[in-house]
């Protein structure tokens, strides 16, 4: 029996192939593409929800694991959408392969709209999500100050390799509560041991006192990068600020590039009012 191709579905073949084997060629020798997004929910440059321009973000990166901030579910302004879900469905149909995805909320408010309305299960959902083209390995939380929170995964294909995600108290009167967060998070993740990479939305820059404790156990990624000729794109990832990082801790990890990446210069808009960083590590095998 003949199988004929649409000429889009070859090109999804095709694309997915070449996706496909490029990954293979990064795990062979021992390179990991991490990416931390703030979503915004999925509203783009144009104050308009479009949750398909964050996917097509992701699935022309093609990261080994991203981490993702300000994702929703069951929230009424947001078409009542399981974001998690629906990002990796949308992840699935352009690269061709299943996407892990795992959500850990933040917080929720009583409003049950949507499940009432029939297009939800619960209620209104804020959080984070991990999302890898394969499997993701064990996942595990820690609740900070003001309602945020710390989610981690030891990454299976990267050997149990810890990667943790984000996203502190905003603005600027909130530089007290994101100290106790970050006093919190670095006591958290003092215990997943080295090498790890924790990455997020951090609200602050990198000259704010309360950033400063990271440092004493994590390299700015950035900074490192920078400094040898190997990071790419514009420094501001909120506006003309820094905000959103990616630290590591190097033993066992080897820096090779860092970008962040101007979605608008990809489609008509912004993917988000926040740019995507991506790192891009070697994963020194184990003596």
């Amino acid at each position: 029996m003949r199988c004929l191709l649409t000429s889009a579905a070859l090109a999804t073949l095709v694309a997915s192939s070449a996706d496909t084997a490029v990954r293979t060629e990064r795990a062979a020798d021992g390179t990991l593409r991490v990416m931390t997004f703030n979503i915004q929910h999925g509203i783009d440059g144009s104050n308009k929800y479009n949750l398909q321009r964050a996917i097509d973000v992701l699935a022309k990166i093609q990261p080994d694991i991203v981490g993702l901030q300000e994702v929703t579910r069951n929230h009424p302004y947001y078409n009542c959408d399981d974001q998690p879900a629906k990002i990796s469905e949308g992840l699935e149909a352009a690269t061709g392969r299943a996407w892990s995805v795992a959500y850990e909320q933040e917080w929720f408010t009583p409003n049950v709209e949507c499940q009432q309305s029939g297009r939800g299960d619960g209620k209104e959902t804020e959080g984070l999500a991990f999302l890898a083209p394969g499997p993701l390995g064990s996942t595990s939380m820690t609740p900070l100050p003001v309602s945020r929170i710390a989610f981690a995964v030891k990454l299976q294909q990267a050997g149990g390799l810890p990667v943790v995600v984000t996203h502190l108290a905003s603005g600027k009167k909130n530089g007290d509560a994101r100290q106790q967060e970050i006093e919190a998070l670095v006591k958290w993740t003092q215990k997943l041991g080295a090498p790890q990479i924790l990455m997020g939305d951090f609200s602050a820059k990198p000259s704010d006192l309360e950033i400063q404790p990271v440092l004493t156990m994590f390299r700015d990624a950035w900074q490192v990068a920078l400094q040898a000729g190997k990071a790419s794109g514009d420094e501001g990832t909120h506006g003309s600020n820094r905000i959103d990082y990616v630290f590591f801790r190097p033993e066992g990890l080897e820096l090779t590039a860092i970008q962040t990446v101007d979605t608008a210069g990809w489609f008509t808009t912004a993917a988000s009012d926040h740019k995507p960083l991506v790192a891009t590590f070697r994963v020194k095998p184990h003596s």
